[in-house]
């Protein structure tokens, strides 16, 4: 192994498949994901924060097939997804 890599699997990557794909948490319909900005502290100091869309894990049909995806709630309530019986 070179000086780069330490050998421990990547996060959010998954190995056993053909190639190595990333598992993203967006929208399915919209492709809403994370946001970011700053966490204020009384002092004024800012950390940085992710502000998480709220994604919910339904059956729709994508494609005449039903699958399970991430879909967020604007989504959801708003019809533009149809959810597989």
């Amino acid at each position: 192994m070179g000086p780069r890599c330490s050998g421990r699997a990547q996060p959010g990557v998954i190995r056993g498949a053909g190639s190595l794909s990333a598992v993203a948490k967006v929208c399915h319909s919209c492709g809403k994901g994370p946001a970011f900005g700053n966490n204020r502290s009384h002092s004024m100091v800012a950390t940085r924060r992710r502000f998480n869309p709220n994604l919910q894990k339904v059956r729709i049909l994508v494609s005449g097939s039903p699958r399970r995806e991430y879909v967020c709630t604007r989504c959801l309530k708003a019809g533009k997804v149809l959810k597989a019986l």
